[in-house]
Parts: structure tokens; sequence; C-alpha cells
């Protein structure tokens, strides 16, 4: 539709009237059909760039309806994989389990075997000559299992039970207050600081020729500066300096000591 607003065509009435010719409708028609091509122009353009812009729409739309299924199909993914690892360490604490079960049969053989009365029998003097190595009962079978299962095989969690079995077996063994440090080193690494420190105190009391004393006091310095303990923390490491002022561990106290004022 041509539009020519009203001033211009007031103009062009009073031109037609007063020339009284054809030219000024050839004026008119091509000022229209100049119009016309402009518009025309103009809404391709608008159609073009409207085009663009829904293409530019659709594609963004499309790319995140695919990253939302991308995400759906990864948490899918992950559920699975979590139920799997569940799965695994369900069945390894049943491993587990059964390790540390049959380790308590193996010691309750043990005992039954050691306590089992012997019938008296007549040796030869010749034969009780050539005995000269008494029977071990200390368990040095049992501890030196328990160490070999954190030395060699890193396996901290098994070693736990065999060290407390041990303990609870051989109480009077030469072993047990090494057993009892070790195992407060286990339970210290799990975060069991509680418990831990029961072990390093039963050294400290009940062990005191001990070669762990020392550090089982430094240990125990550590445990309390941990839980924010500072006067029992200086109380730990001021006895290392006092009772073993020459041991190595002394040096390690002086610096904890120091860090604490």
């Amino acid at each position: 539709m041509i539009r020519i607003n009203t001033k211009t065509a007031m103009i062009m009435a009073v031109i037609y009237s007063g020339l009284g010719h054809a030219a000024p409708a050839t004026v008119v028609d091509a000022t229209a059909n100049t119009q016309q091509v402009v518009t025309n122009k103009t809404i391709r353009s608008v159609e073009q760039r409207l085009t663009r812009i829904e293409n530019i729409l659709q594609a963004r739309t499309r790319s995140q309806l695919e990253t939302q299924q991308r995400l759906d199909q990864l948490s899918i993914e992950l559920m699975n994989l979590q139920g799997a690892i569940e799965e695994s360490n369900l069945e390894q604490s049943k491993i587990t389990q059964r390790q540390r079960d049959i380790l308590n049969d193996i010691e309750r053989i043990r005992i039954t075997l050691v306590a089992k009365p012997v019938t008296p029998v007549t040796i030869n003097a010749s034969i009780l000559h050539a005995v000269n190595q008494p029977l071990n009962l200390t368990g040095k079978d049992s501890y030196n299992y328990a160490i070999k299962l954190i030395k060699n095989e890193r396996k901290y969690d098994e070693a736990i039970p065999a060290l407390q079995s041990f303990i609870s077996t051989y109480p009077e063994s030469e072993l047990a207050a090494n057993a009892h440090y070790w195992l407060g080193l286990l339970l210290r690494k799990d975060n069991k600081n509680d418990e831990a420190k029961v072990e390093f105190e039963k050294i400290v009391s009940q062990y005191p020729a001990s070669n762990k004393r020392a550090d089982s006091l430094q240990k125990l310095g550590q445990l309390a500066k941990i839980t924010g303990s500072n006067s029992e923390a200086k109380r730990y490491f001021e006895l290392v300096i006092k009772d073993y002022p020459n041991n190595s561990v002394a040096k390690l106290a002086k610096q904890e000591l120091a860090a604490l004022k």
C-alpha cells in the first residue's frame, strides 16, 4: 500500500490544477515506485534478520537440550558407579571380616594346643641333653604376623585386630610393649586419638623399661596438642627431655615445647 502524507498530496494537487497537463502524474508515479522499492527492501531485510535470529535461537535450544541430555546420562552413570563401589566395599568388608575370623580361629587353636596337658613320657638322657632350646610361649610368630601385615603388606585394617589378639593372648610377652606401640600408631592413623592415647599410656605406665616409652611420651604430647590441651602436652614433652635427655626423641620434644610458647 502506497502512503502519501496530506501535505504532499495538497502540493501535488495544486501543481496539477495550475499546470493543466500530465507531467505531475508522472512525478507521483515515480515517487510511489521508489517508495515501494525501498519498502520491499526494508521488509526483506527485516525478514532476513528475523530468520537469522530464529536460526540462532533454535541452535541454542538444541544445544541446551543436548547438554541436558548429556548431564542426565552422566548422572545415571555416576549413580551406577556409586552402586558398584558400595557393592565392592561391602564385598571387601565381608572378606576382611572372614580373614579376622580365620585369624581368631588360629589363635584359639594355638591357645588350645599350648594349654592341652601332655602325657609324661620317659626321655633318654642323651635326647634330653640334645634339647637345649626352651619351648617358645611368647607368641613371637603371632607378633611377626601382625608386623608383616603392617610393614610388608600395608594391610593396616587387618593388622589392628592381629595386634589386639596378640596382646590379649600374650600380655606378658617381651614384645607386648611394641605391640601396644604399633597399635597406637595405627589407631592414630585412623584418627581414633582417644584409643591411641590409651595404648601409649599403657606403655608409659606398665612398661617403664621399654625402648618405646620415650616415643610414647612424645606421642602423648602430640595428641594433647591436637586436642588443644597445651598444658598437658607441655608436661609430656618435659618428661621426655627429663627422662631421656640423650635420646633423639628429646630433640623433637624440645622443638614441640618451643612451639607451644
